[in-house]
Order: C-alpha cells, then sequence, then structure tokens
C-alpha cells in the first residue's frame, strides 16, 4: 500500500505501520489487509490538521479509497476493547509505577440530530449546557507516559433503552474493574469533585485502592465534634507556606459523613483561592497528597492534545460503532504520536508538525531568510 502514496507521505505511513505492529495491532485485527487500512487512517489523522473524515484522508493518502476506511470503521470485525487491551499491556510494559487519572470531555456538536450518542450536558470549559458527545476516559501516567487504558462514550437517558443506562460514574467503575482484570499496576486513582461520589469512594476504599479528589466548599465535615462546612471549617485553621508547593496549607483527619474518616488537605495560594483536597491514604504527608492532586492535570493536557492533533471531533458518521471506533483510533494516535518521537523533549505536536512539514516539503531545506538593506 504504501507504494501508492505519494512520496512524501511514504515515511509517515510506514512509521505508523511499525509502531502498530510493535504494539500488536496486526495479531489483534488478523487480517493484513485492514491493518494497513487502519495504519492509513491513524496516518490520516497525524498528517491532516483539522476535519479528519475518511473522505479527506483518501485524498492526502490515495493507498485506499474512502469507502475502505468508513468500512474500517462500521463494518470489519474487530474490537475496541481489545485495542484497549493492547493499550494497557503497552503500560505494563514500562518500568516506572503509574497512577490512574479519571475525567470525561464534551466534544460540542450542535447539529448532530441523528447521532444517539450527543445529548445536551454540562461543559465546564463552556460554563453551561450544551449539545455535544461525552466521553469518559481513563489515563494511565507515569511522569513521563501518558496512555489511555479504557473509555466510554456516554448515551443520554432519553436514547438509552429501559434498563439499560447508565451513568458516567457507573462507567467509571467498570473501566477499573477492566484494568484491575488486565493487572495493570497503579498507585492511586485521582479524579475531580464530579466523580466524588460516596458509593464510588467506597467502593474503591474497600478495593484497597487509594483515591484523590476534591470537595466542594459546601460539603460538610465533623471535626472535633462539630459538623460545618468545609470552607467554614477553612477559615478558622491555621495554615503554613509550604515553599515547595508555593502555597498555604495544612492537613487534617476529619470525618465526612457517608464516606467515614478521611484525610483533608486546605490550600490557598498566593491569589487567595481555596482548595479542598480528601483522600483515604490516612498516614500520606501533605506534599505527596497536593502533588497527587495536581497529577489529574495530565488528563486535560491529553484532552488537549486529542481533539487539536488527533481530530477528536472530527467523526461525522452517524452509525454508533463507527463512533466509538473513531474514539479508540484517536486514542491510539495519541500513543503512537508518543512512539514516533525521536527527542525526548518533543511533543507530540512537534512529531506531528514534523511529518506535515515532511509531507509538504520532501525533506527539502528551507531557503535562507531574506536579509534587510541596512541605510
Amino acid at each position: 500500500m504504501a507504494s501508492r502514496l505519494y512520496p512524501t507521505t511514504q515515511d509517515l505511513f510506514r512509521q505508523v505501520s511499525m509502531a502498530l505492529a510493535w504494539l500488536g495491532v496486526l495479531s489483534m485485527i488478523g487480517s493484513p489487509t485492514q491493518f494497513n487500512v487502519m495504519a492509513l487512517y491513524i496516518a490520516g489523522l497525524i498528517l491532516l490538521q483539522e476535519r479528519q473524515t475518511p473522505w479527506l484522508m483518501a485524498q492526502f493518502l490515495p493507498g485506499r479509497c474512502h469507502d475502505a476506511l468508513n468500512r474500517l470503521l462500521r463494518v470489519v470485525p474487530w474490537s475496541t476493547r481489545a485495542l484497549m487491551r493492547l493499550l494497557i499491556a503497552y503500560a505494563k510494559r514500562q518500568v516506572e509505577n503509574g497512577y490512574l487519572s479519571l475525567d470525561d470531555v464534551v466534544i460540542p456538536k450542535p447539529f448532530a440530530k441523528c447521532i444517539p450518542w450527543v445529548g445536551w450536558t454540562f461543559s465546564p470549559s463552556k460554563g453551561g449546557k450544551v449539545r455535544g458527545l461525552h466521553i469518559v476516559v481513563l489515563l494511565w501516567c507515569n511522569g513521563k507516559l501518558k496512555i489511555p487504558v479504557a473509555f466510554r462514550l456516554w448515551r443520554p437517558r432519553q436514547n438509552c433503552r429501559r434498563g439499560q443506562y447508565r451513568t458516567k460514574i457507573q462507567m467509571a467503575r467498570q473501566m477499573v474493574i477492566e484494568v484491575r482484570a488486565e493487572g495493570l499496576p497503579f498507585e492511586y486513582i485521582v479524579f475531580d469533585s464530579w466523580y466524588n461520589a460516596k458509593w464510588f469512594a467506597k467502593w474503591l476504599d474497600r478495593c484497597g485502592i487509594i483515591w484523590v479528589s476534591v470537595l466542594k466548599s459546601n460539603r460538610c465535615v465533623v471535626y472535633h465534634h462539630r459538623r460545618q462546612q468545609v470552607r467554614h471549617l477553612a477559615k478558622t485553621l491555621h495554615l503554613q507556606w509550604c515553599e515547595q508547593l508555593a502555597l498555604q496549607a495544612v492537613a487534617l483527619r476529619v470525618y465526612l459523613p457517608q464516606y467515614g474518616t478521611i484525610l483533608l488537605v486546605v490550600t490557598r495560594n498566593g491569589r487567595g483561592k481555596w482548595e479542598y483536597i480528601v483522600t483515604n491514604d490516612l498516614y500520606a504527608d501533605l506534599t505527596t497528597v497536593v502533588e497527587r492532586k495536581r497529577s489529574r492535570w495530565d488528563i486535560e493536557e491529553m484532552f488537549k492534545d486529542a481533539q487539536q492533533m488527533g481530530g477528536l471531533a472530527a467523526c461525522q458518521s452517524r452509525v454508533d460503532q463507527a463512533t466509538v471506533r473513531h474514539v479508540a483510533l484517536v486514542l491510539v494516535t495519541y500513543v503512537v504520536l508518543e512512539r514516533l518521537k525521536i527527542d525526548p523533549s518533543e511533543t507530540q505536536g512537534d512529531v506531528k508538525r514534523r511529518f506535515q512539514l515532511q509531507a509538504i516539503t520532501g525533506g527539502a531545506k528551507p531557503p535562507k531568510p531574506l536579509r534587510a538593506r541596512t541605510a
């Protein structure tokens, strides 16, 4: 298939194929032809900057027609769960221990009225309700690598059959069960206040999983036999300046109704913003808890890169399976970009830009810059 591509894009296709073969995609999908089509699709996600649709991919990468790319998403027999298991196996091969970060992202699709995954939902980035696609992702990180190991698409209640509706927290629980069944080691799981439901936190505690989250300012806690809102309690505490964290903080054990005894870390930065971090690790020190909470930002960076460089919002198909498979291939593209780095200091954006410039210039060196004449 590489011989049918333009010479400036053949290297991209070969390197993507090698990365997918290293992950074990060929043994998963079985057919070499469909493996090449998948590699072509991921190469198109990398090469194009936006609107990565099968039709545009076929224009820039004429290895196969756009119908073959559409069939890959709609009818070719392969499993997204099996593809995620390959990423879990990749994470298990890492020497350094990692942690899990749980969050969701909303892809605005205001005009998609026929896609059952799309519905009205709250978007924190937009600050209100939007009509869009809600994707829940579980990310494994170790400080160097960010590997998506599980995902779910949330379906609005009105688009579900009776008894089949699942909340985002229920989906999160199922994803944690899956990665534990695959034997993926992790130190803790971090999530925001949206996933801090009492039944989910207690279930993690029963499973022996350390969790880190945040409390809303109006939540009530019991400290020294007095029940009060956490924002009122914070004003009575003596916070100490932590040079390493560049903020004021204090740690104390409190009783949270329906949760039990937890460790509460109250912080206040230089701009006067308060934050209330909670964890079931009662013996963790203050610095560790704050750094664990800050590590949740990795998944936000992954969402940004997946949307800007992987075409997370590019799928326009109305077929359920096509939408799910497109999201899975975008997450694999994120890992492939990590594998294609030449230097550890490179970002996924640098890798994408390198291949785009190679396709445009064909490897030719840029001309010397013009020098302005001086008077």
